[in-house]
């Protein structure tokens, strides 16, 4: 967020430096953010939080600081919090090139990043780079024709199952500027294709370039200048309601406690005192 109160001074422009900030949620509500702090928090340029594993341990930064933005990753140690992020390799930081969004899938193998390098389709383009057996990452692949149009694409961010990309698009077919769009994978060619517009309320003809998912898909987050909004851009939270419920599968024997007992089934009630 750019806002005052975070201990840096305001640009010649008059905005505040980027600065990240933590909510947690208690009773299923959200706390007051506050700024996350050390070992994140540098204090000398724009910070942002780029991208987020599924599963909460690995953060996606963006640093931008000497007149270039670059792409870091944090993760988490043995007592849940964030380690020092360390800068990304050559092969997602380029040289020359401008990389400012970025998402990991849930396994921590790919990650999904846009950068305007040279080389590309088209101005903004998205590409993906793999981990490598040595624990490097891998070169980046472009998404190709599929994904990335002869304008810009943006702002990737891959579901948690791996199976649906979501971008943001000057190109395609675009309601106005940047637009929303998800792609499904092919599990025959392997590619992302199928693009698709996600439609309103979620894209207007203003600019709609972010769009982030909840674990299980029933919540999208996206940022956006709408109207009743506190000022500029603001976060809000879209409800989908065709998402497929949850489901968990237990299997295993049950038996009485002296293992002797025959246990009729249709008496055994089992109760869940802890979803996760």
């Amino acid at each position: 967020s750019k806002r005052p109160g975070t201990g840096s001074e305001a640009g010649t422009d008059g905005a505040y430096p980027s600065t990240i900030f933590i909510s947690r949620v208690q009773n299923g509500m959200y706390t007051k953010a506050q700024v996350i702090g050390p070992p994140i928090t540098q204090g000398n340029g724009n910070e942002e939080v780029i991208g987020l594993s599924s599963a909460g341990d690995k953060m996606l930064l963006y640093y931008f600081k000497g007149g270039a933005g670059e792409i870091y990753m944090s993760t988490q140690n043995a007592d849940k919090a964030f380690t020092k992020a360390q800068l990304m390799g050559d092969n997602v930081n380029v040289k020359g090139g401008h990389e400012i969004a970025a998402s990991i899938t849930a396994d921590g193998n790919a990650i999904y990043f846009a950068s305007d390098k040279l080389g590309g389709i088209g101005g903004v383009d998205i590409y993906v780079s793999r981990i490598l057996p040595n624990g490097l990452w891998g070169p980046a692949e472009n998404l190709g024709t599929e994904i990335n149009s002869a304008l810009d694409e943006d702002f990737p961010n891959i579901s948690p199952d791996g199976k649906t990309l979501y971008f943001s698009s000057k190109g395609h077919t675009s309601m106005g500027g940047y637009d929303i769009f998800k792609a499904e994978l092919n599990d025959v060619t392997h590619k992302f294709e199928a693009v698709k517009n996600m439609g309103y309320p979620i894209n207007t003809p203003e600019d709609d370039m972010n769009l982030r998912l909840s674990e299980n898909g029933r919540y999208g987050y996206i940022s956006a200048v709408r109207d009743g909004g506190l000022g500029d851009l603001d976060i809000y939270r879209v409800t989908f309601g065709d998402v497929e419920p949850q489901y968990s599968v237990l299997t295993g024997l049950i038996a009485s406690a002296d293992g002797i007992k025959k246990v009729n089934y249709t008496d055994v009630f089992i109760t869940v005192t802890d979803n996760k």
